[in-house]
C-alpha cells in the first residue's frame, strides 16, 4: 500500500510540474506585454530621460530584416528586455531593433517627442504605425542634415499617441562606429527647458575653448615661441573634433556632406594627435632631456600621417578602432614623458602631467562607453569632453610656466647658465639704490680669462667655448643668493656682492681666481684676472652704478697691467691713468704664484 501511496504522489507532482510550465509559457507573452513600454502620466508633464529598462532590444545579424518582420507575432520573437548595459552595444556589424510601447491612459492625445541622444549613428529609422501599415522616418549622420525630421543636432521625433490608447514605435540602428542607445522621451515643454540648458553648457564649454584659443594666439604673436602655436593647433583641432562628436559641426558646418562627416573624424583625431605630440615635445625640451622619447613621438606623428592618408581608401569601421588604439597610446606616452622631462627638471612637467592625467582619465571613461564596456550615462558620455577642457586650462597653466621661463632664458647666457648682460643690467643699479638707502656695503667683482685671444687662435674656438664654461662653473658654485654672478660678454664675467665688504669681497675673488686656475687642464693653462670695487656704507665715493662698474673695472685693468692670474681693487686709478713705473701693487692686491 506504501508503495502504491508513494506512486500517486510521485504522479500528482508531475502533473503539477507540468500544469506550471505550460502556464508560465501560455503567460508569458502576456506578462511581457504588459511589462515592456512606457504608462504616460494622466496630467503630468513627460520627462524620461532614459528609456533603456522601457523598451525591447533585438540583434539583426544580417542586417535583411524589415519592420514587418520585426513586428510580426508572436510577440516576444527575438526581443529581450533593455537594460543600461544592453543598450550600450559598443562596435557592431549588426543592425538592432529596438520595440517601445507607449500606453496613454488620458483622456486626451500626448505630443511627445522621441529623442536619440548620441549624433554619431550612421543609418538611424523610425517606424510608427499609421493606416494599418507603417510611417518611416530615415536620418543619421550617413544622410543629409536636411532628412532630420527637426534641426537639431541630435535626432528629435515626433510623436503623437491617442486618448485611451498604447503605441508601439520601432527604431532601427545600423553604424559603423558605436552603436549607442540612449533614448529618452519628452513633452515640448521639457524638451525646450531641457535643450535650453543644454545650449548654455555648451555655449560656456565652447567659449571656454575659444577664449584658451585667442589667449594662446595673442601670446604666441607676442612672444614667437613654438610651444605657444602648436597649442594654439591643438585646441583648434581639438575643439573642431569636439564640435564633431557633440553633432555642431553636423549641423552648422557640413549639413550637406555626410561623406566628409564621417571621414573627419579619424582626420581630426590624427592632427590633435600630431599637435598634442608637438606641443608636448616642445613644451617639455624633449630634444635636450630625452632624445630617444623624442624620437619615439616623431614616430607616432608618422604613423598618424599614415591614419590620415589612408582614411579615404579604409571604411570608417576598420580605421577607427587602430586610431583609437594609437591616441590611447599616445596619450600614455605623453604621460611618461612628461614624467620623465619632470625628474630631470623641466618646470613646465608639473602642470602637463597632471594635464594629460585628466585627459587619459576621461578618455578611458569615454573609450569604454564606447566599446560597450560601461553603460551610457552623462558622465560617460561626457567624460572625454570634461577631460579635456581640464586637460586644456592645465596645459595653458603649462604654457604660463613657460613663459616664466622664456622670461628666465630671456635674462640668462645659454653657454654659462649665468645671468647675461640684460639681467646684470637690470640688477646692479637697483642693488646700488639698496645699498644706498639701507647704508649697507656692496662691492662688484669684474673679472675675465687671461690672453683668451690667444687661447682661442692656438685651440679653437670650441675649446674658447669649454673655457668659457669651465670659469661659469667655478662662478656658479660661490653665486648663491644674494650673490649674482653674470657673463658680461666676451670673456668677462661679473658678480655682484650685496652686503660684502672690500675685505670678505677679496677673500672671495681670491677663492675664484684659484678654483679657475687648479680646475683647468694644466696643458691649457687657464687663469682669470679679478678687479673688484666697494660701495661702502659711510663716506660712499661712488654717484651711480656705472661709476662703481668703471672703477671695479679700472681694477681688472690693474691687475691685467701688473701680470695677470691676480686679484686687485679699485686704488682711484682711472683706466686711462700712467701707471706707475715702480710696478708695486696696491696692499690690497694678492696675487698667486705663478
Amino acid at each position: 500500500m506504501a508503495i502504491v501511496y508513494g506512486l500517486k504522489c510521485v504522479a500528482n507532482i508531475s502533473v503539477l510540474r507540468k500544469l506550471l510550465a505550460f502556464a508560465v509559457v501560455s503567460l508569458a507573452p502576456v506578462v511581457l506585454a504588459e511589462s515592456a513600454g512606457v504608462t504616460l502620466p494622466a496630467s503630468e508633464s513627460v520627462q524620461i530621460e532614459s528609456l533603456s529598462t522601457d523598451f525591447e532590444l533585438l540583434e539583426d545579424r544580417t542586417g535583411a530584416l524589415d519592420v514587418e518582420a520585426v513586428s510580426r507575432a508572436p510577440a516576444n520573437s527575438g526581443f529581450v528586455a533593455g537594460s543600461p548595459e544592453k543598450a550600450n552595444v559598443g562596435f557592431s556589424k549588426s543592425a538592432w531593433w529596438v520595440r517601445l510601447t507607449i500606453h496613454n491612459p488620458g483622456a486626451a492625445a500626448r505630443d511627445l517627442y522621441l529623442r536619440q541622444g548620441y549624433p554619431l549613428i550612421d543609418l538611424l529609422d523610425v517606424y510608427q504605425p499609421a493606416g494599418g501599415g507603417w510611417a518611416r522616418l530615415s536620418t543619421g549622420d550617413r544622410r543629409p542634415f536636411g532628412s532630420r525630421p527637426v534641426a537639431h543636432r541630435d535626432y528629435l521625433f515626433p510623436l503623437t499617441v491617442a486618448a485611451a490608447s498604447q503605441t508601439t514605435v520601432y527604431v532601427r540602428y545600423s553604424s559603423q562606429g558605436p552603436v549607442d542607445i540612449n533614448l529618452s522621451l519628452l513633452d515640448p515643454d521639457k524638451l525646450v527647458e531641457t535643450l535650453s540648458r543644454e545650449q548654455l553648457a555648451y555655449g560656456v564649454y565652447f567659449g571656454c575653448v575659444l577664449m584658451l584659443l585667442v589667449w594662446s594666439g595673442l601670446v604666441f604673436v607676442a612672444v614667437r615661441d613654438n610651444a605657444f602655436l602648436a597649442y594654439f593647433g591643438y585646441v583648434s583641432v581639438f575643439g573642431v573634433y569636439m564640435t564633431v562628436n557633440t553633432g555642431f559641426a553636423y549641423q552648422y558646418f557640413w549639413p550637406d556632406s555626410p561623406a566628409w562627416a564621417n571621414a573627419c573624424l579619424p582626420v581630426l583625431l590624427c592632427l590633435s594627435l600630431i599637435t598634442a605630440l608637438e606641443f608636448s615635445t616642445t613644451i617639455l625640451r624633449a630634444r635636450d632631456y630625452t632624445p630617444r622619447l623624442n624620437l619615439v613621438a616623431r614616430v607616432l606623428q608618422g604613423l598618424a600621417v599614415v591614419a590620415i592618408a589612408l582614411t579615404p581608401f579604409i571604411e570608417y569601421a576598420v580605421l577607427i578602432k587602430p586610431v583609437t588604439f594609437l591616441i590611447f597610446v599616445a596619450v600614455v606616452f605623453m604621460i611618461g614623458l612628461g614624467v620623465i622631462c619632470l625628474l630631470a627638471g623641466s618646470r613646465p612637467a608639473r602642470f602637463y602631467v597632471v594635464a594629460w592625467g585628466a585627459f587619459l582619465a576621461g578618455s578611458v571613461v569615454f573609450l569604454l562607453k564606447n566599446f560597450g564596456v560601461v553603460s551610457h550615462t552623462f558622465m560617460s558620455q561626457h567624460a572625454w569632453q570634461v577631460g579635456a577642457l581640464l586637460e586644456m586650462i592645465l596645459l595653458s597653466m603649462t604654457l604660463s610656466s613657460r613663459m616664466n621661463e622664456l622670461k628666465h632664458q630671456s635674462r640668462t647666457d645659454p653657454l654659462t647658465l649665468l645671468g647675461n648682460r640684460r639681467l646684470f643690467d637690470q640688477r646692479l643699479p637697483i642693488e646700488f639704490a639698496q645699498a644706498l638707502t639701507t647704508h649697507r656695503p656692496l662691492t662688484l667683482l669684474v673679472l675675465d680669462i687671461d690672453n683668451f685671444k690667444t687661447f682661442n687662435d692656438r685651440f679653437g674656438h670650441t675649446l674658447g667655448d669649454e673655457a668659457i664654461k669651465m670659469v661659469g662653473g667655478a662662478l656658479r658654485r660661490y653665486a648663491r643668493k644674494p650673490v649674482l654672478a653674470c657673463r658680461y660678454g666676451g670673456d668677462e664675467f661679473c658678480v655682484i656682492l650685496p652686503g660684502t665688504n672690500a675685505e670678505a669681497a677679496a677673500a672671495i675673488a681670491e677663492r675664484l681666481r684659484a678654483s679657475v686656475e687648479t680646475g683647468s687642464n694644466p696643458e691649457h693653462g687657464i687663469t682669470v684676472s679679478v678687479g673688484y670695487a666697494s660701495l661702502a656704507p659711510v663716506g660712499e665715493q661712488f654717484t651711480s652704478a656705472e661709476k662703481l662698474f668703471d672703477a671695479a673695472d679700472a681694477a681688472l685693468y690693474s691687475a691685467k697691467q701688473a701680470g695677470r692670474n691676480r686679484v686687485a681693487v679699485f686704488n682711484g686709478r682711472r683706466k686711462e691713468d700712467p701707471v706707475p713705473s715702480t710696478g708695486v701693487e696696491t696692499p690690497q692686491a694678492t696675487r698667486s704664484a705663478q
